[in-house]
């Protein structure tokens, strides 16, 4: 028997909270009733491309019974405890919090309210990093470089680029290396603000795998990838494209090459099929999954606190004069 859709809402209708109403709008597992936004134009904006009720205040929710919580990151304290306290399920977008206190209380409120709690470190969903954990369950991993930058935007000047862009690949890199970290190093610059707008940040896992992840606000071009150096392979995955390639060594022997003796490799490349799809599309419809069945999010509370600390390891390891 199928289930009936959720009722849900969205707090907060600015960028990446208007993707979230777009999406529950079109998923059939949920049933997009209310959405939060005091602003008049954004408001309006909503009102006049979907048939949902339009809130000034959190407090006027009264159908949904599960929510994304899209506000600023200094409101996802409040917002999403409160949510909790009337007994709503939440996803809390990314990062959970600005400091490991109020993530922390975000997680025990769900917990003492016996909610459901996702975060939405999005790159989980994505199809490719999906089919990546797969290919590793099969070698053991020796290395990984992150690289996520961006071209630089004034709304940016507020959010360090750790917060904004390198927590996804801390979030990816903790879950495909089953270690703690147990050791941070990192360095930072601040060109065109007062937060860090481009950082480099290397981890030793205490299994002695290596991370360096690469984050930057003042590129002028979009890059998001990853790289993996395994004892059999090095995987190159595109976050954008949904692409990975396999790189496997191949002959190798002696030879004679113009009358002299020489040396040939050989490099064996595979591309392996991913079905591309949005990964915000798999991410909220895992969400209604997890309401619906009560079973633990593919990005739990647990795991968005985890990667708020060892952001705040990575800032607070960087030294700017």
């Amino acid at each position: 028997m199928t289930a009936d859709p959720v009722p849900v809402a969205v707090v907060g209708a600015g960028n990446m909270g208007m993707n979230h109403v777009r999406v529950y709008n079109d998923l059939p597992e949920a049933d997009l009733v209310e959405v939060v936004e005091p602003d008049p134009e954004r408001a309006a904006t909503v009102r006049e491309n979907y048939d949902v009720t339009v809130l000034d205040d959190v407090d006027g929710i009264e159908r949904a019974a599960a929510a994304t919580v899209a506000v600023p990151n200094q409101y996802h304290r409040d917002v999403a405890v409160g949510l909790t306290e009337r007994g709503i399920h939440i996803l809390v977008e990314k990062p959970l919090a600005m400091n490991a206190a109020d993530a922390e209380a975000i997680v025990d409120a769900a917990a003492v309210n016996d909610v459901r709690l996702q975060v939405g470190h999005i790159e989980r969903f994505n199809p490719a990093v999906e089919a990546l954990n797969e290919i590793l369950s099969v070698d053991d991993v020796i290395a990984l470089e992150a690289h996520r930058l961006g071209p630089f935007n004034e709304h940016l000047t507020e959010e360090s680029v750790v917060f904004d862009l390198m927590i996804h690949d801390i979030d990816v890199i903790r879950s495909l290396i089953d270690a703690p970290v147990d050791h941070v190093d990192a360095v930072g610059a601040r060109p065109k603000s007062n937060e860090i707008d481009h950082a480099v940040a290397h981890l030793k896992f205490r299994n002695g795998i290596l991370g360096t992840m690469t984050s930057s606000h003042v590129t002028h071009s979009k890059i998001r990838t990853l790289s993996v150096t395994t004892r059999e392979m090095y995987i190159e995955l595109d976050y954008q494209r949904q692409h990975i390639t396999i790189n496997r060594r191949g002959t190798e022997e002696t030879m004679l090459l113009q009358g002299q003796s020489g040396y040939r490799t050989e490099t064996i490349q595979e591309t392996p099929f991913i079905r591309t799809r949005e990964p915000l599309k798999n991410e909220l419809e895992s969400f209604i999954e997890c309401v619906q069945t009560g079973r633990t999010p593919t990005v739990s509370g647990d795991d968005a606190l985890e990667a708020v600390k060892l952001a705040t390891n990575i800032v607070d390891a960087i030294d700017i004069n």
